[in-house]
């Protein structure tokens, strides 16, 4: 009852610390994030004013999206108090995981500031918005996430250059926590968000994918007396053929066989400040051989002594963001609110963040009744609680 009694403390507080960030058309706004977490289908935007806990017509939909304002340092403020303290935390490191996602607009022509962003399901690349996302990974083996940060990429920067200030307002956070580590994939392999890492380890550190065919160096030799410029870099690690690792084992985690090889003290040519520890990961079947073509490679910005089985487990919960995306799509409607202008379309995606973290905060507060036909059930009983309901 104790733990139930500070959930539901912990949700409250939320709730409140929310609507406080609303600085413009607030009740409107919260209204609607009651309305998305409790529609089974979303299907538009102005659906929503369909609902019980909506007491206004539809046009206050448009108009809370058109003119709500919502404070954002006052919304980071909440949104960091409200991260679990049960998170999962990983050789001392709380795991982040950034990545983007689209909103694809092909036949809005007239929408401002659209991309062209490649799309899987149209297997080219599409008039979109870019959203960069930066959340908390909450416990292994779930599909739970807790988003920090989301912010749309306009087409005059990057995701990395976007990402990269995320990174900067995640650091500046005074919250005493955990030291902090953020998995991101290859594309963010660039000095524009790398950069941000420089002289934050230990506190905050990056493991990030690297390409196969990148080349990195290792610390610069001493100076020789010579005149001259002293030499900025060192060995080339080329990872095509990198040589002989300083540091090589094999573990076993989750039933799957990896090999792993690290080489320590090195640097990308742009940013030789940064130094990290290159990880060659390659997974083994049960014949010995590798199960993929080529390794995954990652670079870690922390400490070099770190276990290496430890960063393959940080960088494969990377991976729990994807669900966190095709859960807000399918089912909390991240996606059906076609609209025309900017702030609209950035207020719709904190409503749809505000709404998950909320089915995020409640998840201790539910007791689930499965159905006896589930097999599942019978033979995990007590098996936690995902964000999406059972139909």
């Amino acid at each position: 009852m104790a733990e139930i009694a500070v959930s539901l403390k912990h949700l409250v507080d939320f709730r409140l610390g929310v609507y406080a960030s609303f600085t413009l058309r607030a009740d409107a706004l919260f209204e609607l994030v009651d309305s998305l977490l409790l529609s089974p289908i979303i299907r538009s935007a102005v659906e929503l004013s369909q609902s019980p806990v909506f007491r206004r017509r539809f046009p206050s939909v448009y108009d809370a999206l058109d003119n709500g304002r919502i404070d954002p340092t006052a919304l980071r403020q909440v949104i960091a108090a409200a991260e679990p303290d049960e998170a999962l935390i990983v050789a001392d490191y709380a795991v982040y995981a950034l990545d983007t996602t689209i909103t694809p607009r092909p036949d809005a022509s007239t929408v401002p500031d659209l991309s062209k962003v490649y799309s899987a399901e149209h297997d080219k690349a599409i008039p979109a918005h870019q959203f960069s996302w930066l959340g908390r990974v909450i416990a292994r083996g779930q599909s739970w996430f807790a988003p920090r940060e989301v912010e749309r990429v306009p087409t005059s920067s990057t995701p990395g250059e976007v990402g990269a200030e995320q990174v900067r307002r995640l650091a500046a956070d005074p919250t005493p926590t955990a030291a902090k580590v953020v998995t991101a994939d290859s594309h963010y392999a660039c000095p524009h968000f790398l950069g941000a890492f420089v002289g934050l380890a230990p506190r905050v550190v990056v493991l990030v994918r690297l390409a196969s065919n990148r080349v990195l160096f290792g610390p610069p030799p001493p100076p020789t007396g010579k005149r001259g410029r002293p030499r900025l870099h060192g060995t080339k690690l080329a990872l095509r053929a990198p040589g002989n690792p300083e540091r090589k084992e094999t573990v076993r985690r989750s039933g799957q066989e990896f090999r792993l090889s690290g080489w320590s003290n090195q640097h990308l040519k742009p940013l030789q400040t940064l130094v990290g520890l290159v990880l060659r990961v390659e997974f083994i079947k049960a014949d010995g051989t590798p199960r993929y073509k080529r390794p995954l490679w990652l670079f870690w910005s922390g400490p070099q002594d770190v276990a290496l089985a430890d960063l393959v487990t940080m960088y494969l919960l990377r991976f729990q963001v994807e669900h966190f995306f095709r859960f807000a799509k399918q089912r909390l409607g991240l996606l059906v609110a076609h609209l025309g202008d900017l702030t609209p379309i950035e207020t719709w995606v904190q409503v749809v963040a505000l709404a998950y973290w909320q089915l995020l905060l409640a998840r201790q507060l539910v007791k689930p009744t499965y159905r006896p036909l589930d097999p599942t059930a019978r033979q995990y009983p007590n098996r936690p609680l995902t964000p999406r309901p059972s139909t």
